[in-house]
């Protein structure tokens, strides 16, 4: 990484209307996701009290998130559950949302991501907000 540090002012604001342009093509794949098997996931939600929690285990060492994407295992998102019936399982993407410091590094104790095959168990970063379509 270059001697850049981060400020915490990362990142746009656009308006919705520019937020559905870079949604529109993802939106337009969910056949083929389907198609090969795995969940089509819209959004992903995160509550306020979740991100507090966790920054609040940094202090001001918290500059930003670095969201990394994953894949889990999560019942089926269709919306077409016939009543009383199980889910299957099905690769799903999944976001993975990582405190990060103004130097640019994940707030990990047990683990530096992107690198490692094992997660923190620490309760060091935040992932499993409800997905969309299934809780929109």
């Amino acid at each position: 990484m270059d001697s850049k540090r981060f400020t915490g002012k990362e990142g746009s604001i656009i308006s919705a209307e520019q937020a559905q342009k870079l949604i529109e093509p993802h939106l337009s794949k969910e056949r083929t996701i389907t198609a090969n098997g795995e969940n089509f996931v819209k959004a992903e939600f995160f509550g306020i009290h979740t991100f507090n929690q966790l920054m609040g285990k940094h202090g001001d060492n918290c500059v930003g998130f670095r969201i990394y994407y994953g894949v889990g295992e999560d019942e089926d998102n269709s919306l077409e559950k016939v009543e009383n019936s199980k889910y299957e399982k099905k690769p799903t993407s999944r976001l993975i949302i990582v405190p990060v410091d103004e130097n640019g590094r994940d707030l990990t104790k047990t683990a530096q991501l992107g690198g490692m095959k094992d997660m923190p168990a620490e309760g060091e970063v935040m992932v499993g907000g409800p997905i969309c379509p299934r809780h929109c």
